[in-house]
């Protein structure tokens, strides 16, 4: 009896593992769509959003990612509907620089040796994401070098003088 019991745990252990191992994805093929904020004259912050589609091999559906973005781990979040996820984070706008952001992706083995590599202090430069997306931030639109009020004060300043002139000349 207890034999038997011994197999049937050991059956459901054997299918709980081979169910959780289940859900890797092999050979990703990622569609990304990004979005950055441009915009700062009224914000204070600067939106990083990058969305994909992930289709794997043997059509696995559901899988746990984890993004790693300049060192700090930012959720990824999965669409109920589709094999979509999304991957978005801000940053204080002095902060915030153009150029290239790398999202580094991974699933939860990745993920995993990620998180050993940081708490040994080890490089992380040797855990191989699933996949990366690469989000490219053009710049922030400050606003114009020269406030609009500034121009117009100058050109009522140079108006008077010109018209102060104009009049002291006529007057001599």
């Amino acid at each position: 009896n207890m034999a038997a019991m011994r197999c049937v745990v050991a059956a459901l252990l054997v299918v709980f593992v081979g169910h959780c191992h289940g859900r890797t994805c092999d050979n990703p093929e990622v569609t990304p769509k990004v979005y950055t904020t441009t915009d700062g004259l009224i914000v204070a912050n600067i939106a990083f959003i990058a969305e994909f589609h992930l289709r794997c091999r043997e059509n696995v559906q559901n899988v746990p990612l984890y993004a790693d973005v300049k060192g700090k781990i930012v959720p990824v979040i999965k669409s109920t509907e589709t094999n979509d996820y999304q991957v978005s984070w801000t940053e204080e706008l002095n902060k915030a620089h153009s150029g290239d952001y790398l999202i580094r992706v991974y699933d939860e083995e990745g993920y995993g040796a990620l998180r050993k590599a940081q708490r040994t202090g080890e490089s992380i430069q040797g855990v191989t994401p699933l996949f990366t997306i690469n989000v490219n931030h053009p710049g922030t639109y400050l606003g114009p070098w020269i406030q609009s009020e500034f121009v117009a004060g100058l050109a009522a300043a140079l108006l008077w003088y010109f018209a102060y002139s104009a009049k002291a000349k006529l007057q001599a």
